[in-house]
């Protein structure tokens, strides 16, 4: 995996990752982890993580999974993704591990989501893989 510095290079900036605080932990071989800090800015009425973010964190960790793999000149979007949410999240830091499942132009991927070493949510999801100029 990479240092950080090295992840600023290798990922556009997002701007939604400043509003929830996400960070990227490690980047490389087709594997991400990413975290987020318990905010109460994303909770829900019941003082809970909101579904959507944990969806965008693991959807984030994905999108960093495939960059590690991907070679100048592409880019990725999601075409489709589901989560099942396990436990609730009512505080402490929340981490997400990404792994790409098969390269090609469509490419299936996994994310685990903890809040503090347990599994509270799983993903998958499939992204599509396009030249920068052959966007249809």
């Amino acid at each position: 995996m990479s240092n950080q510095q090295n992840f600023k290079d290798r990922f556009p900036d997002v701007p939604i990752w400043d509003l929830m605080g996400i960070e990227i932990v490690e980047m490389g071989s087709g594997e991400a982890t990413l975290t987020m800090p318990f905010d109460e800015k994303l909770t829900n009425p019941y003082g809970i993580i909101h579904g959507s973010g944990l969806f965008a964190l693991a959807d984030s960790a994905v999108a960093v999974a495939i960059a590690s793999i991907l070679g100048e000149g592409k880019q990725f979007f999601t075409i489709e993704m589901k989560i099942n949410y396990l436990e609730p999240v009512t505080g402490g830091i929340i981490k997400a591990k990404a792994k790409v499942l098969r390269e090609g132009r469509i490419v299936p991927c996994e994310a685990d989501v903890y809040n503090e070493n347990k599994l509270v949510a799983k993903a998958i999801a499939t992204y599509i893989i396009v030249d920068e100029n052959k966007q249809s």
